[in-house]
């Protein structure tokens, strides 16, 4: 130490520690030392005997602080081998709570996952079967509107191709097509002379209230009585046709009404000059002159 005490030096660090007498604190307690994090599983044994300690000293009267006690009331109480396994218990049983509060919550977590993965199997279930069943609904409808075809197009002596079904399942037959007037016609006379004069058409044995059909769209332009042809209808088709119906027993139509290829004019019958119940069956090109109907109609594709 120098023995300089002038008023401009300033004094060291030494000096001023012997002027104030403050005690220093070993560097283990200073602000800028921080607890390694590698002991902190002995922190929270020592933290259990200590608690241990500090809980016997104010027992006795004597409050001792965990954390101001000297650090040799500390030694003594982890010197005790009881605490010291206290506090490995109890560390033990935390850890042990830890753990098994973990395992719990993997197996809900799991145990969720299991539940909504059961759900969607059976969410994908239901849809394939909601499916398959649309499937077999489509399917079934297809087959029966196929039936229903092949049983118009039976009936009306035409193919299926001229045949279609409605939304509500009822056949028609196809605009531009050509249906025979009746169903299952018997040929009784044809075309040509009889009797001395002009048999005009071909003649179909029927009984009395035969459904007679329209043969194509087309338009009603005589609808009444005519002599020798009794009660008739004619219609005009798109292409010009005319076809004469004759002998007929009602009528269903009128003049100027519109109809379609199938749909019902009248019935058959035996009116004005006939032998028996039948229908006449005339076919005018063009509204000229009549033409053998046979051959006529099987242009169309229609055969009898």
């Amino acid at each position: 130490m120098s023995s300089y005490s002038g008023r401009h030096r300033t004094p060291t660090r030494a000096e001023r520690r012997a002027t104030t007498g403050r005690r220093r604190l070993p560097k283990a307690f200073g602000a800028g030392y921080a607890l390694p994090t590698a002991a902190a599983a002995t922190l929270v044994v020592t933290a259990g005997g200590a608690t241990a300690a500090q809980s016997t000293a104010l027992a006795s009267g004597t409050a001792v602080s965990a954390f101001t006690a000297p650090a040799a009331q500390h030694s003594e109480a982890l010197a005790d081998p009881a605490l010291a396994e206290r506090s490995k218990g109890e560390v033990a049983q935390t850890v042990a709570g830890y753990t098994d509060l973990a395992q719990r919550r993997q197996e809900s977590s799991q145990s969720v996952a299991e539940g909504q993965g059961r759900a969607q199997e059976r969410q994908r279930v239901a849809r394939d079967k909601k499916r398959k069943e649309l499937a077999a609904q489509k399917r079934e409808a297809a087959k029966q509107r196929a039936a229903e075809k092949k049983a118009a197009a039976k009936e009306l002596g035409v193919s299926t191709e001229d045949v279609t079904v409605d939304a509500a399942g009822t056949p028609a037959v196809a605009d531009g097509a050509w249906v025979l007037p009746l169903t299952n016609p018997v040929f009784t006379s044809g075309f040509g002379p009889r009797w001395g004069r002009m048999h005009a058409g071909d003649d179909f044995g029927v009984p009395i209230g035969t459904p007679l059909r329209a043969m194509s769209n087309g338009e009603v332009v005589f609808a009444g009585q005519q002599s020798g042809y009794g009660t008739m209808v004619d219609i005009r088709y798109s292409d010009g046709t005319i076809s004469r119906y004759g002998h007929m027993s009602s009528l269903q139509v009128t003049v100027g009404q519109k109809v379609s290829a199938g749909e019902q004019v009248g019935l058959s019958g035996n009116s004005g000059r006939s032998t028996g119940p039948h229908l006449h069956l005339e076919i005018h090109p063009g509204g000229g002159e009549p033409v053998a109907p046979r051959s006529w109609l099987a242009a169309k594709g229609l055969t009898y």
